[in-house]
């Protein structure tokens, strides 16, 4: 009778451990551990899908924006699940924003470029697409430092300083 038993609870003890979950690793070291967030103009507007999301894809356009310093790239992800149809938007590609505080580390890549990108995955409520805001890791580009100018505008955005009407 004592093997039995030994073997029942040695059964219960294994099941309880199979069944536990486990905290999955960070799908990368490039992962922030801080608010995914943290630097991003009107945050309020994105709702966070992913706090980190490992995307591949062709970049099909870069475009360096004056009002708030963020480098908006489109990418034509590998994985068509990653955007929606507001995505149509932009040709269906995910939106991909590298922000002005990042850009002395976060290189740019060129249209045409398969790439590997590192970042939260958010819904952009008031435009209605999906995106990578911020990137945190590209895989291929150069490196474009926001100009002191650029900085001290986003500074002023992020403390209420200045406005969409500015």
């Amino acid at each position: 009778m004592r093997p039995l038993f030994v073997v029942l609870v040695l059964f219960a003890i294994a099941a309880v451990g199979c069944s536990l979950r486990r905290a999955a690793p960070p799908p990368s070291p490039y992962c922030r551990s801080d608010h995914p967030l943290a630097g991003v103009y009107h945050p309020s507007r994105l709702h966070v899908r992913s706090k980190c999301r490992v995307v591949s894809g062709v970049v099909d356009r870069v475009k360096f924006e004056d009002f708030d310093g963020d480098v908006h790239i489109d990418l034509r992800p590998d994985d068509p699940k990653l955007v929606s149809e507001g995505n149509a938007a932009v040709g269906g590609d995910l939106v991909v924003e590298v922000i002005p505080q990042d850009r002395a580390r976060v290189p740019i890549p060129e249209a045409g470029q398969r790439v590997w990108v590192v970042g939260p995955w958010v819904d952009d409520e008031r435009h209605g697409w999906r995106e990578i805001h911020p990137a945190v890791w590209i895989s291929a580009g150069t490196i474009h430092p926001a100009t002191p100018s650029e900085l001290a505008a986003v500074q002023k955005l992020l403390s209420g300083q200045a406005s969409d009407s500015d």
